[in-house]
């Protein structure tokens, strides 16, 4: 008997805009316009006969009927991720595929994997970066660490440090001195990561210095960039304390302030919860969470 399916890309698009809760955010997932999901989502309506969203204002909500089809439908996209995944692989279920931003990989994750890799010889890694969060409901990755409030939906998330903010610099620009006021900044030059731009106005709002531009300064294309920029004496860079914590230790870098700043965020290992029970998935946040989780 012939399977009556409902179109394949209306599925798609139903089931991004219930995870995300939004049009918009389901369009930039799927490399389409936010038209284009729309109508997805109408057709597959009008396929079913049923309201799967209503609108309130700008924002979306899934009907009674909604929510069930999208539960459901989210464990067979899971299911077939991992389907996919596998032959991906080429079939091998030991080979771990970890998503992450670029300088948390150079800084914080490669320099332990070896550790990983010792403790658990059988399991094969690759990594994938990207300075966007990489999606485990995505074909690319396995597990990934994001950075943010741990509250994503049809993720599970291990909680792994909170993001604290210094400024770090040269040996040879400090001069002993800490940033307390504007006067400390004279002939200071601020660096700045793309993606990043508004750390250090973060920061100097947080220790209450004003009369300070706090875009000013030297603009490089990521985070690792100007943590080396900073250690070249270019500036100071305003550093996630966790990429500089070798870096510190090491006298190649020193602090401008006495203590962090701690941000709303935290960064998280997070994975899909149909992979709650794979040993390789299972291994790998174990051994993460207890590298650099809670003491």
């Amino acid at each position: 008997m012939a399977r009556r399916l409902p179109p394949l890309n209306s599925l798609r698009a139903f089931e991004a805009a219930a995870r995300h809760q939004s049009v918009s955010a389901a369009a930039r997932e799927l490399f389409v316009t936010h038209g284009a999901v729309s109508r997805h989502v109408a057709k597959l309506e009008e396929y079913l006969g049923a309201r799967l969203f209503v609108r309130e204002g700008s924002h979306l909500r899934l009907t009674h009927d909604g929510e069930a089809y999208a539960a459901g439908l989210s464990q067979v996209f899971d299911k077939l991720h991992e389907l996919t995944a596998l032959r991906v692989a080429g079939g091998r279920s030991d080979t771990l595929r970890i998503g992450a931003y670029p300088t948390f990989a150079d800084k914080v994750l490669i320099p332990r994997l070896a550790q990983f890799r010792e403790a658990h010889p059988g399991i094969g890694f690759q990594i994938e970066t990207s300075h966007t969060a990489l999606e485990p409901h995505d074909l690319e990755v396995d597990v990934a660490v994001r950075l943010g409030e741990g509250d994503w939906t049809g993720l599970s998330c291990h909680y792994l440090f909170d993001e604290e903010l210094m400024p770090v610099g040269s040996p040879s620009l400090r001069c002993g001195r800490k940033l307390t006021d504007a006067r400390d900044f004279e002939h200071l030059v601020l660096l700045h990561a793309q993606h990043r731009p508004n750390d250090w106005e973060s920061w100097l709002r947080s220790a209450g210095i004003t009369d300070v531009d706090a875009h000013s300064g030297m603009r490089f294309d990521h985070s690792g960039m100007v943590y080396q920029a900073a250690i070249n004496g270019l500036g100071l860079a305003m550093a996630q304390t966790a990429h500089v914590r070798d870096d510190l230790a090491q006298n190649r870098l020193v602090a401008y302030a006495d203590t962090p700043m701690k941000t709303k965020r935290a960064y998280y290992v997070v994975h899909l919860p149909s992979r709650a029970r794979d040993p390789v998935v299972t291994a790998f946040v174990r051994w993460l969470t207890a590298e650099l989780g809670p003491r």
